[in-house]
């Protein structure tokens, strides 16, 4: 995968909301999807697979592609930043890793790789092309799916979630 190739959040993104717009915001280039929504989405540029700390996490280039991690779905979902820059509510992929519900999940599947959670609740991670979610009130871990399919079925489920009740 070239290093500037949109990984699976973009290409979701770009099905679901079309083209975005492109800014330069918390130190970083930015696209940003569905903006003034409740579907807004943001990921945040660049990354170098080659150089730390990326480079120690490069199972997640797939998803990443030349994104460092971002929001979606309005801060519903958010994926962990594998720069060494900061962004507010975004956890940095390491501590990520550190959080006693990804613990406990990598204890039921030391395989997975997690890269994304909502609300610390819900743990996202992934292996051989497998999306996998760790619901942390139920203690329990369960397989999606395909990783790109079922990325934009959970969108779509944190979309109807925020939707207004008629």
């Amino acid at each position: 995968m070239r290093t500037d190739e949109p990984g699976i959040l973009e290409r979701v993104l770009v099905r679901r909301y079309g083209q975005p717009d492109e800014t330069y915001t918390e130190g970083m280039r930015a696209k940003i999807w569905a903006e003034g929504t409740a579907s807004v989405s943001v990921l945040y540029y660049s990354v170098d697979w080659t150089r730390p700390p990326a480079s120690e996490f490069r199972v997640h280039q797939p998803i990443y592609g030349a994104c460092c991690g971002g929001t979606l779905v309005h801060n519903s979902l958010k994926v962990a930043m594998v720069a060494s820059t900061k962004v507010f509510g975004i956890y940095n992929i390491g501590t990520l890793g550190e959080q006693i519900e990804v613990k406990r999940a990598m204890e039921l599947d030391p395989e997975l790789s997690f890269f994304m959670d909502a609300s610390n609740v819900w743990y996202f991670g992934h292996k051989k092309g497998r999306l996998f979610v760790y619901d942390a009130p139920f203690d329990e871990l369960y397989e999606r799916g395909p990783i790109e399919s079922e990325l934009e079925e959970v969108m779509a489920e944190w979309e109807a979630a925020a939707a207004p009740s008629e």
